[in-house]
């Protein structure tokens, strides 16, 4: 067991970066790659275009419940190259250094694959985060996955830093006393208002939180 101080949870997809035409580009170059039809209803609705989404519409496509692991692999690969070509959001690499700084655990928590998020890690030089973690069952929706992580780090719940850009993440996370960072990702002016109710601090970006211990 390691005991530490302080623990600071981000999110990946719209939070570090944002990734909101990602997975389209993906699907788009995917199908171009290999001689695949662009649903046209997919044209029209590009918002919102998630990794799940792309791999439902890719399988949509074959007309098969599962893709195999080259197909997925294809996928991933198309992707890396996509997200290379994304900036992280602003003070993002400042925000880790100052986190390692303090000795705070730097922890992503993300429904991505794992190598994808490392690849983009690398690409942007960031060396700062400790593990990340891939969520592939909503467990960021339940109380206990923060009270979970402070046991294993003995860490209170209240040292523990969400910087997150679901709702449903962030209102969880404020249950147990997590200090909970919301991040705007093109959130409409409802979702703005929704989330400022919830969090301890909403964000554009990391540059208002550079300071913020």
């Amino acid at each position: 067991m390691q005991q530490i101080e302080t623990l600071t949870i981000l999110d990946f997809d719209g939070t570090i970066l944002d990734s909101s035409r990602a997975w389209l580009d993906v699907y788009q170059s995917y199908c171009n790659n290999n001689n695949l039809t662009i649903s046209e209803q997919i044209k029209q609705n590009q918002y919102n275009f998630s990794y799940s989404v792309c791999f439902e519409a890719i399988k949509s496509t074959y007309n098969t419940i599962q893709l195999s692991k080259s197909q997925i692999t294809s996928l991933n690969e198309i992707a890396k190259e996509v997200y290379n070509k994304i900036s992280p959001k602003a003070g993002f690499a400042e925000f880790v250094k100052i986190k390692q700084a303090l000795k705070s655990k730097i922890i992503i928590i993300s429904r991505e694959y794992p190598e994808l998020i490392k690849s983009y890690l690398i690409k942007n030089q960031i060396f700062e985060i400790s593990e990340v973690i891939q969520d592939c069952n909503k467990n960021r929706t339940k109380a206990d996955f923060y009270t979970d992580f402070s046991k294993m780090y003995s860490c209170k719940t209240k040292n523990i830093t969400l910087i997150d850009d679901s709702l449903s993440h962030c209102s969880t996370a404020k249950q147990v006393d997590v200090f909970v960072v919301g991040m705007n990702d093109n959130h409409t002016v409802d979702r703005q208002k929704q989330m400022k109710l919830i969090c301890d601090v909403y964000v554009n970006d990391f540059t208002p939180i550079l300071n913020y211990e």
